[in-house]
């Protein structure tokens, strides 16, 4: 079992309602950036969406993942998303995101989500580990 440990500048929880229209990686991403945020956990998120971009693994042979791209151009439930902001060796952040939405009948689909665009909002909280200070 590996255990990591780390020592926080900041904790809290941050909440955001996202708009209609809104990209939901592009605005977590610039919401980070505005507040200082350098590490941070998606802990909750629900909302509706327009569009869903996917990126699904679908082989991986000696550490060489092969990944499918998927367009859904359709009215989505946003049922979950989960996933967290890194920071990154050289200074950046990266926002990593999955999700599982419903289509009107019930049927579920997910996965990587490279973006998504909200239809009429989302409410997502952010567990926050790292800020910068004075953020």
């Amino acid at each position: 079992m590996v255990v990591g440990t780390w020592e926080s500048k900041t904790s809290g929880i941050v909440y955001r309602k996202f708009q209609a229209g809104e990209s939901l990686v592009d605005t977590l991403e610039s919401l980070a950036r505005a507040n200082g945020i350098r590490e941070a956990i998606v802990t909750s998120c629900i909302g509706s969406l327009s569009e869903l971009k996917l990126r699904n693994l679908c082989s991986w042979e000696e550490g060489s993942p092969e990944f499918q791209r998927q367009v859904i151009n359709e009215t989505l439930e946003l049922v979950s998303a989960e996933g967290y902001i890194q920071p990154l060796p050289d200074g950046g952040i990266r926002v990593h995101i999955h999700v599982a939405a419903a289509r009107p009948s019930g049927e579920m689909i997910g996965g990587h989500c490279e973006d998504a665009t909200l239809l009429s909002g989302a409410f997502m909280y952010l567990h926050v580990i790292e800020q910068e200070s004075g953020s």
